[in-house]
């Protein structure tokens, strides 16, 4: 299989994250990790249907062993660390795919310290952290967002697309695309769902090796297979409703006295609408087809001491590489995964780095919960 990303792009992305060349000095003393689950069975795949696979543990131990180098590089963890109770924390969504992935990548970052992966419902069972209720109050707020209509035909090309790879009809009189009614989410209706379906299904068997398509038809298919989830970055109010108690997490998660890392395992969606809420500036993610959150992706906080005293912030989002998924690649120092800075619209750097103030980004976290005067959850 032809690795078809240049290794100088993976190159020059990478050595952004946790880079030590800087003006002031800094020292790292806390990660928190928000992840996407990896790879998973398709939503077609009948009683299996969204479990992790087996590469699914496999690149997501491989993910934690390459964050175990970086952090042991930087002096937060010892090797083979076993860290002390209150340390680190693994909380993930009750579902299978989030549990493993969340287990894999402890396997692979603390692999001999049987870190508990902490989850609050029976298996199978919605977490309201990450799949919250609907407020009645902003019910119409978040459905005056969405315009099916025009999403469906800004995508007629990439379905177009979908239809001839998969055999799968598609019938723009009765597609659309609503809001659910017990969480803050959208689905498609009608033919553009199974054309949906497909479109995931062809991306996981892609993933895994089971057919081979060209780039720009992989692209096609990966907007159409996370078309609901990317349309999210186009709904402000949708996605402060959705993320508020996620982001009332990570504030938690980064006021905790020594607490070291945070593993926060939910969905795409989680992603989507968190920095969507914190108002991210655009980005552009190189080396996927996978356009805004890709598969086994992580938004990365870094909390950072300054020589100065004072306490900093850096955000990043890591995520495999279509090929080194493909490949089936080791992640390491020499072979890291992709690492794109995240800048915060609005908000002052102290640095070339895209390094804040954590009392910045901490005020940035609190004022994304509220929607019209009021706290979103």
């Amino acid at each position: 299989m032809k690795k078809f990303f240049s290794l100088v792009i993976v190159f020059v992305v990478a050595i952004t994250f946790f880079s030590v060349a800087h003006a002031m000095d800094y020292q790292l003393e806390q990660v928190v990790v928000i992840s996407r689950h990896n790879l998973r069975n398709s939503l077609k795949a009948g009683d299996d249907r969204g479990l992790l696979t087996l590469r699914g543990g496999e690149m997501e131990t491989l993910m934690g062993q390459y964050f175990e180098a970086r952090l042991r590089a930087q002096g937060l963890f010892p090797k083979n660390a076993q860290p002390s109770v209150g340390e680190v924390r693994f909380y993930a969504n009750s579902y299978q795919r989030t549990i493993a992935t969340a287990k894999y990548f402890s396997a692979g970052a603390f692999p001999i310290a049987n870190i508990p992966i902490e989850y609050h419902r029976s298996l199978g069972q919605k977490d309201s952290v990450f799949l919250p209720q609907v407020d009645p109050a902003f019910t119409k707020k978040i459905s005056d967002e969405v315009d099916s209509k025009k999403l469906i035909a800004d995508f007629r090309k990439e379905i177009a697309t979908v239809e001839r790879l998969t055999g799968e009809k598609f019938n723009p009189a009765d597609s659309s695309i609503k809001i659910r009614k017990e969480v803050a989410e959208m689905r498609a209706e009608g033919s553009l769902s199974k054309i949906n379906l497909a479109a995931d299904a062809l991306l996981m068997d892609y993933y895994d090796g089971k057919v081979s398509y060209s780039d720009s038809e992989m692209r096609d298919v990966a907007k159409i297979s996370s078309l609901l989830i990317n349309s999210c970055f186009d709904r402000p109010i949708g996605a402060k409703v959705f993320a508020s108690p996620m982001l009332a997490v990570i504030s938690d998660e980064l006021n905790t006295s020594g607490r070291k890392f945070s593993f926060i395992c939910g969905h795409d969606i989680n992603l989507s609408t968190l920095l969507t809420a914190i108002s991210v500036e655009d980005y552009v993610l190189p080396g996927t087809f996978e356009w805004r959150v890709p598969i086994a992706s992580k938004l990365v906080i870094q909390k950072l001491r300054g020589s100065d005293g004072n306490e900093y912030a850096r955000l990043s989002f890591v995520y495999p590489s279509a090929a080194q998924i493909v490949n089936r690649e080791m992640l390491n120092l020499d072979n890291p995964p992709m690492i794109v800075p995240m800048r915060l619209r609005g908000l002052q750097t102290v640095d070339a780095d895209a390094t804040y103030k954590l009392s910045d980004v901490l005020q940035r976290l609190s004022d994304a919960q509220i929607v019209d005067g009021r706290r979103a959850a």
